[in-house]
């Protein structure tokens, strides 16, 4: 199974754009394809940015994804190390893709996080996780 740290903007993306790659991950989630790694730091920041007023939705759908990514997932609780971001929110996806030696992490953001502080996890949009997982391949 593919494992893979979603930046909270997949989440968001999801959420507003239903048919977008962004909710077609979390689909692939749903079926068992993708197995979501999360620290309590990257849930946190998942509740407290889903939860915002600017944002549309319903609770229970902030709910329901949180819940997706927890029952679906692995949760790790990495050593963080500042510094391997330009942004200090994102090391903890960093980190925690390093500790779950994770596949891939998912961002609509690349910037914040450099291939060369990612290691061997290899930084993808969603629309690239989504093409990875319709193409017959190994890892």
């Amino acid at each position: 199974m593919i494992r893979a740290v979603l930046d909270t903007n997949i989440l968001v993306s999801a959420l507003l754009v239903p048919l977008g790659n962004e909710a077609q991950a979390l689909i692939a989630v749903r079926r068992g394809l993708v197995c979501p790694c999360f620290s309590d730091l990257i849930v946190a920041e998942y509740a407290e940015v889903l939860n915002r007023r600017k944002f549309p939705f319903r609770r229970s759908s902030i709910d329901e994804t949180l819940e997706l990514i927890q029952t679906k997932g692995m949760s790790f609780q990495p050593q963080l190390v500042a510094g391997l971001s330009p942004d200090p929110e994102d090391d903890a996806p960093i980190a925690c893709a390093a500790a779950a030696q994770a596949h891939f992490l998912a961002t609509g953001n690349r910037r914040h996080f450099p291939q060369e502080a990612c290691g061997l996890t290899k930084v993808v949009s969603a629309r690239e996780l989504v093409e990875f997982l319709r193409t017959p391949q190994s890892l």
